[in-house]
């Protein structure tokens, strides 16, 4: 008798187990999300912000802007960013208005994922201008 009376709870520790392994095999079948779009968006505004601070680091940056001389900032960027990035950018003086006239870009846009970055500039001459740069980046499909 007292081994009929052990098996009683043997049913339920089966069930506990088909239970825990139908949980952990679903979990198995259900895929991961896919982060590449992140990754890649990470990329592209890690590239342009490296490639802002450089030109902004002796100064140049501001020069340019100062000059209005938009070719040279075209060539400039065209130079710093790494071949197959698409580029857009725009320059806003403090309050808001587009200083730039010309399109500075490199082309068409060739993706539909395109990184926005945003900069602030500030000028190292005694007026101390501030620009608002935005930089569009995309990669080439």
């Amino acid at each position: 008798m007292r081994i009929q009376k052990c098996r009683k709870g043997q049913i339920r520790i089966l069930e506990a187990f088909f239970a825990a392994l139908l949980i952990f095999s679903s979990l198995f079948l259900i895929s991961a999300p896919s982060t590449t779009n992140n990754d890649e968006s990470n990329s592209l505004y890690t590239v342009g912000i490296n490639a802002l601070l450089q030109l902004d680091s002796d100064g140049s940056l501001s020069k340019l802007i100062k000059k209005k001389d938009w070719n040279a900032l075209r060539d400039i960027l065209r130079q710093t960013l790494p071949s197959g990035i698409w580029f857009n950018l725009t320059i806003l003086d403090g309050q808001g208005n587009q200083l730039n006239d010309v399109v500075i870009s490199n082309g068409g846009q060739v993706s539909d994922t395109i990184v926005s970055v945003e900069y602030l500039c500030a000028a190292s001459n005694p007026s101390y201008s501030i620009y608002i740069l935005h930089l569009q980046l995309a990669r080439a499909d």
